[in-house]
């Protein structure tokens, strides 16, 4: 891929040239400096869009494929445990080490994708372990990435992989 593939736009946000998305360059955590449930994720969402964040209203919760477009297992920055992360430098270190997706299952889980192994699995709405938002905006170009199906892995809530 492009080294110009990702654009800083000194405005807190991040332009892909690739996929045609642009991403908030901090993540709930660095903002927030705490974890979040997918509950809370969806509040500050909803602060960001009310507060216009670098112009914008329409930001939002990437699905899973939008969150998958930003791994590269050639790049990699640390979160903020010191954890490598595969995410282009150009966004901010120290950082969460996933992020939540508008992927749900009703009411009760919300998918929660790694930046670190490229994969994910359904968690509680509820749980907050270093769980964090990297919201996005506009409408996902696939036509030069052909990013394909997100590995999954056993559900987080079940340890043995059956759905309740």
């Amino acid at each position: 891929m492009s080294e110009n593939r990702f654009v800083d736009n000194e405005d807190g946000t991040i332009t892909d040239n690739l996929t045609q998305l642009m991403w908030m360059r901090n993540d709930s955590y660095l903002d927030l400096l705490k974890f979040l449930s997918y509950r809370a994720a969806v509040k500050y969402l909803t602060k960001k869009n009310e507060e216009s964040f670098a112009g914008h209203a329409d930001w939002r919760l990437p699905n899973k494929r939008e969150a998958h477009s930003l791994f590269d297992v050639d790049k990699s920055l640390n979160d903020k445990y010191d954890m490598v992360i595969h995410i282009d430098p150009v966004f901010a270190e120290g950082c969460g080490y996933d992020t939540w997706t508008s992927n749900t299952r009703g009411k009760i889980t919300a998918y929660c994708y790694s930046f670190n192994s490229g994969t994910g699995g359904h968690k509680e709405v509820d749980d907050i372990l270093n769980s964090s938002a990297r919201l996005v905006r506009g409408e996902f170009d696939n036509s030069k990435t052909k990013v394909g199906h997100v590995p999954e892995i056993k559900d987080m809530i079940t340890q043995g992989g059956g759905w309740r």
